[in-house]
């Protein structure tokens, strides 16, 4: 750029660069933003002149950081201590600034910059169509190969074709009875009702000697007869191929729930933040059942309406060629039809069931959180959140229903004029004698002129449902094809026994790559000992946890057990040695002993009995109408804050972990509860590696060590005594503690009087 040239910038001193699109006044506008090694600038182009509208020196900046906003976000640095902003971008420039902010507080840290092959590129956007994605591991629904649906779902039938292969034999037997009863109506036609003299009997001489005298009679009663026994075993047919394809739809149904539930018990809570539970569990019992619903159109339906219209053809043309090419007359529209269906129908439905999956989301959220809805008065807002939701699954119902509604009658006129046809040149020539033609034969050219039109006619109405489907079987699909994000090593090592020895190894992390909340943290444990850990509110404690637990992968250094990267553990191994008490304490609907044993769910009563009581939990159970039996509700209902908290703590002392993880465990249990809880856990912590996360510092007074953590940094460790002589951001939280926890003494007496 001529502009650096000038300020006598070369192309090597460019650190970084990228553009932008929007003002600060959120106006559409081309700017770009430079980074050097001696400033920060922000240049924008006026009357065709370049000029730099922000500049900050590179040794007055702290870090950078991004602040984002609805639809937008900035570019920020620090300065002496304040927040100035570089830039305002847009979301679509956002993964750019991301990166830009996380480099430059990098440098500012290491004095270097490090580009990648990886930084280049647009993480969250499907590299076939650019479709901006959720995460780079998310399968972009656009380019899905919808045609391999069917495929993975004979795929998924393999394990069951002898019934797939008895249906299809039923279903061609079907197809070839449907074809005798307009024969046998055209014989009842011909030879019984308007029969001609002289016309000869279409029957056999050893038949019509068998039935007597009076042969046109008998042709009636076997003709009635031959319908009645077509109708019968056409009926038992049917009520075979509907049980069997129920058994193998409902068999399939299963397996795709079993397949499904897997794959996200698989899956990194990392995708549990993308994605609501509401829309998953509408993946997982509604979108399967629009697959169950396939299969039985698929014999019932699909491909009968396939099938039949090609056998029926190849009858008509036998019986009169030049009348089957009437017939064929609507033929071509229905091939239109179905591709203005798929072009401008298809959206419509998919946008029908994202707007259900939306509003089961939401219900799923609200009523789960309704305690907290009704404490705060929030009852008229959801109302109208959910009116608002369902709003528009009703105005995406409206748009599918007007299209169908409108799409279908026309498509039913074109299939009435070809009948029309047929009935005008049939009739010429059964009045002229043409071709043969014959009232009966006519009668059995228009029955089967409604067998052919018939199944090309709910050819459309099948275009709807497997429009369905596709978008359900899309759905599902995106879930099984979506790869865990923390992959298992190719020879995961198995530990069979724990010692609980830690290392964090300068670790880097951030729930948004480019945004680390943990920054270069390194420390040890050995086994046995019980480490504390305290700072602010988002300084890093809980991410800690959720390294060492992997829930997550570092983004660079690495986690230990036992001098083995949690990478190179078997997962199962990893979460079987390490019992964890979430600062939220989770119980499952069902019994107290059930909720205690979930970790061990073969433990005897008295191993759960010997859990809760070192849990400090055993007397209120005791205390409950059936004890240990006794049933709670949904998240533990029916128990205090601190009781929920006492039973998830004897949940992970049965689990007998080599490492026992305390996140705020004592945080929802009064003072007296506390100390019990305390007096409690020093027996049970002995001999076990134990990370305590606490706010109230009195939890941590039987700590070996206590890490200080800010800004996902440690900035202290040490004993108590240790950082109390310190006098540094342990010792200030500890003061203040102190402060609010103090009481003044009160007369109350000497109040009363005065």
């Amino acid at each position: 750029m001529a502009w650096l040239e000038q300020q006598h910038i070369r192309p090597e001193d460019v650190l970084l660069s990228t553009s932008n699109d929007i003002t600060f006044e959120g106006n559409y506008a081309e700017r770009w933003v430079i980074v050097t090694r001696d400033e920060v600038m922000m240049l924008r182009e006026r009357d065709g002149i370049v000029e730099a509208a922000r500049r900050f020196p590179m040794e007055s900046i702290e870090s950078a950081r991004i602040d984002s906003r609805v639809g937008s976000g900035f570019l920020q640095v620090k300065v002496e201590g304040n927040w100035a902003e570089v830039a305002r971008f847009s979301n679509a420039r956002a993964i750019w600034f991301e990166r830009m902010a996380a480099k430059i507080t990098r440098f500012k840290e290491t004095g270097e910059i490090v580009i990648t092959e990886e930084d280049e590129k647009e993480q969250n956007r499907c590299p076939t169509c650019g479709l901006m994605l959720r995460s780079s591991t998310d399968i972009c629904p656009r380019c899905i190969k919808k045609h391999r649906v069917f495929g993975r779902l004979l795929i998924l039938m393999k394990p069951y074709w002898p019934w797939a292969a008895g249906t299809l034999a039923l279903v061609f037997t079907g197809i070839g009875l449907d074809l005798i009863p307009p024969q046998l109506s055209r014989i009842l036609m011909d030879d019984v009702f308007v029969r001609k003299a002289g016309r000869p009997l279409l029957m056999p001489l050893w038949a019509r000697n068998l039935i007597g005298t009076n042969p046109v009679v008998m042709l009636f009663w076997v003709v009635f007869a031959g319908m009645a026994g077509v109708q019968l075993l056409r009926i038992t047919i049917n009520v075979i191929i509907g049980r069997l394809s129920v058994t193998v739809g409902t068999m399939i149904t299963y397996d795709l729930r079993h397949r499904l539930f897997s794959r996200l018990s698989e899956l990194s809570v990392k995708y549990y933040d993308r994605h609501q539970v509401g829309i998953l569990m509408q993946r997982v019992s509604g979108d399967t059942e629009a697959l169950h619903g396939f299969i039985s159109q698929s014999t019932q339906g699909f491909l009968v309406n396939i099938l039949l219209p090609v056998f029926i053809g190849a009858t008509l043309f036998r019986m009169n060629a030049t009348l089957t090419f009437y017939v064929l007359i609507p033929a071509p529209f229905v091939i239109v039809s179905t591709y203005y269906f798929w072009e401008h129908v298809y959206p419509k439905y998919y946008k029908y069931w994202d707007s259900s999956s939306k509003l089961s989301a939401m219900l799923n959220s609200v009523l789960s959180g309704i305690r907290v809805v009704k404490a705060f008065a929030q009852e008229t807002r959801e109302i109208k959140r959910f009116d608002k939701l369902s709003d528009n699954l009703q105005g995406a119902r409206r748009r599918v229903d007007k299209a169908t509604s409108t799409f279908y009658p026309i498509v039913g006129f074109f299939f009435g004029l070809g009948g029309l046809i047929v009935w005008f040149a049939g009739g010429r020539y059964v009045l002229e004698g043409q071709y043969g033609m014959t009232l009966g034969t006519l009668t059995a050219f228009t029955s089967y002129l409604g067998m052919f039109y018939g199944p090309l006619s709910n050819l459309t109405y099948i275009s709807s449902w497997l429009t369905s489907f596709m978008t359900a079987s899309q759905r599902i699909f995106e879930v099984l094809d979506t790869e865990p994000e923390l992959e298992e090593a190719a020879k995961a090592y198995h530990m069979h026994m724990c010692r609980g020895e830690i290392e964090f190894r300068n670790v880097t992390f951030g729930y948004d790559r480019y945004n680390p909340v943990m920054r270069d943290v390194s420390f040890h444990i050995n086994p046995g000992e019980m480490i504390g850990i305290v700072g602010r509110s988002g300084s890093g404690k809980t991410t800690l946890v959720n390294l060492l637990c992997r829930f997550y992968d570092v983004d660079s250094g690495d986690v230990l057990i036992d001098g083995v990267s949690v990478r190179d553990l078997h997962k199962d191994d990893v979460r079987r040695n390490i019992g964890l008490v979430l600062q939220e304490p989770f119980l499952f609907r069902g019994t107290v002993a059930e909720n205690i044993g979930y970790g061990a769910p073969d433990s005897n009563i008295e191993s759960v009995m010997k859990a809760a009581k070192a849990a400090n939990a055993h007397d209120f159970i005791m205390r409950l109408p059936d004890g240990y039996d006794t049933k709670l509700g949904e998240y533990g209902s029916g128990l205090s804050g601190g009781e929920r908290q006492r039973v998830s703590i004897a949940r992970a002392l049965l689990y007998d972990p080599a490492v026992l993880i305390l996140d705020e465990a004592t945080s929802s249990v009064d003072t007296e509860s506390e100390k019990q809880i305390q007096d409690a856990l020093a027996v049970v912590t002995k001999d076990r590696t134990t990370i305590a996360i606490a706010h109230r510092l009195s939890t941590l007074r039987n700590s070996n060590r206590i890490i200080v953590m800010n800004d996902g940094r440690i900035i202290e460790s040490g004993t108590h005594a240790e950082l109390m002589a310190l006098e540094g951001t342990y010792f200030k939280l500890v003061k203040i503690q102190t402060q609010l926890t103090a009481e003044p003494t009160v007369d109350r007496l000497q109040m009363e009087k005065a």
